[in-house]
């Protein structure tokens, strides 16, 4: 699963989450409301069981019992059930006459109610009773007034005016999930097109098209976004233009230069085919000569120093795999015939993915600064393979390098010894192709040296696909 769909879902998670705990605390203060309600009930059945005893006193005094049926069977089409009992607990009259046997046999005298002056509530097996019992005296002689409600017709009382409370909350709460579902997948939607098209254009697909999204949200990002994208568009036309006018430069100049010393040459090589130099100018025909390879040497490291560059732009590079080791010994070969010896220290086999011929270039280089340079007699190349990467160092045990060259030697035409690297024909851009060589190939290249005690270059270089 995407990170995005998981965000959308844990957002859409935790607002189904907020509703549930809306509609809990709804339910919540539902069943406290019923409660308070039942308690309220039961303290106006003790209000109405006064009212009721106020009423029937003057019967009871005149025993005026059918005067006492007829008041309580003005309640039969209610929900309370008023009992009057004499001192024997006998039914006198009641509101419900079809109840009357139940009620007897509720009223028992084992019914801890009798056992109270005042009021008990009981609960029958079958059914939950709101019950005021009141023990009236008249005339030295008691009487029982027993008022009752079931609990099952107030809940259905209060739910009935509850249902259609509960029926708009449902009608919202599903109107409310319903709109925040729709409001999650339309947003996904227009974030997960928009991140789709700006992934591509982050991916260099910079004409992917933006479409401008409806949600505000994310309509102010996207002009923006857009904006941006026909600005980086420009830009890379312009140094994209700029880079082949550089190119177009560096090659007009370099044949410019080429031709001159070519001719140079060849009038060189004519003077020195007739024999006509005398021993009096032998010395600046050689300083010519010299100068003129000197030249020729540092236009063709300009020219292959911008080739790389351009090429270090390019996202999709035109890479082989090949095998290392057999590079590196066919490059150490043509150094043989040179005094200082060349160790090929063979740790591992390695095969990876770049150009062969610029990683032969930058070893060549590299050899050839410890030949010309190190004063050691004696150069290790070494192959290590560590975790995912490739490490290759040249290894010197000459005169090394000062601390303070070292953060500069791979600069363009650094030199730690001006000098001697001119009368050796050095460019000063040796080390700054094997470092663009190097980072082609998406490496790195370090270099630790000690005085008096060698230098050590090392290339890394991943081992996978470059």
């Amino acid at each position: 699963m995407k990170k995005r769909d998981k965000y959308w879902l844990v957002r859409l998670f935790q607002s189904l989450m907020i509703v549930l705990i809306f509609l809990s605390i709804s339910l919540f203060n539902m069943v406290q409301f019923n409660h308070s309600y039942m308690e309220e009930e039961q303290e106006e059945l003790q209000v109405f069981t006064r009212q009721i005893e106020w009423a029937i006193q003057p019967y009871l005094k005149t025993k005026d019992y059918a005067s006492i049926k007829k008041y309580t069977s003005d309640f039969k089409d209610e929900d309370i059930t008023i009992s009057i009992f004499d001192s024997g607990k006998n039914l006198i009259a009641t509101s419900k006459p079809d109840n009357s046997e139940k009620i007897l046999s509720e009223n028992s005298d084992k019914h801890p109610k009798w056992d109270s002056k005042w009021k008990t509530y009981k609960y029958s097996l079958k059914n939950k009773m709101i019950e005021d019992v009141k023990e009236i005296s008249v005339d030295n002689k008691k009487y029982y007034l027993e008022i009752a409600i079931s609990e099952a017709d107030v809940m259905r009382t209060i739910i009935k005016g509850q249902m259609t409370l509960m029926i708009f909350f449902g009608v919202c709460i599903f109107f409310l999930l319903w709109g925040l579902i729709e409001s999650f997948y339309r947003t996904k939607k227009t974030f997960n097109s928009f991140e789709d098209s700006v992934i591509r254009i982050a991916n260099g697909e910079l004409d992917t098209p933006i479409d401008i999204p409806n949600l505000e949200l994310l309509e102010e990002l996207s002009l923006s976004v857009k904006k941006m994208t026909m600005r980086l568009k420009n830009q890379i036309q312009r140094l994209t233009q700029l880079e082949e006018y550089k190119s177009n430069f560096l090659q007009n100049i370099t044949h410019e230069i080429k031709t001159p010393i070519t001719a140079i040459n060849s009038a060189i090589e004519l003077i020195e085919t007739n024999n006509s130099i005398t021993d009096r100018d032998r010395e600046c025909f050689e300083i010519i000569q010299f100068q003129t390879k000197s030249i020729n040497k540092l236009v063709n490291d300009i020219l292959s120093l911008s080739e790389i560059e351009v090429a270090k732009t390019d996202e999709k590079k035109p890479f082989e795999k090949f095998n290392l080791n057999s590079m590196i010994t066919k490059t150490v070969s043509t150094f043989s015939h040179l005094a200082p010896e060349i160790n090929f220290i063979q740790n591992t086999e390695a095969e990876i993915y770049g150009n062969e011929e610029l990683l032969s270039t930058a070893l060549s280089n590299l050899l050839t600064n410890a030949v010309r340079y190190s004063g050691s007699d004696k150069i290790d190349v070494i192959l290590n393979r560590k975790s995912n990467r490739i490490e290759l160092q040249v290894k010197d045990y000459g005169t090394g390098i000062e601390q303070q060259h070292l953060n500069h030697i791979f600069e363009k035409f650094y030199r730690v010894d001006k000098a001697r690297s001119r009368q050796n024909g050095g460019s000063g851009l040796g080390l700054a192709i094997v470092k663009n060589i190097v980072e082609l190939h998406n490496g790195k290249i370090t270099v630790e040296s000690e005085r008096y005690k060698g230098t050590v270059f090392t290339i890394i270089l991943p081992a996978g696909d470059i």
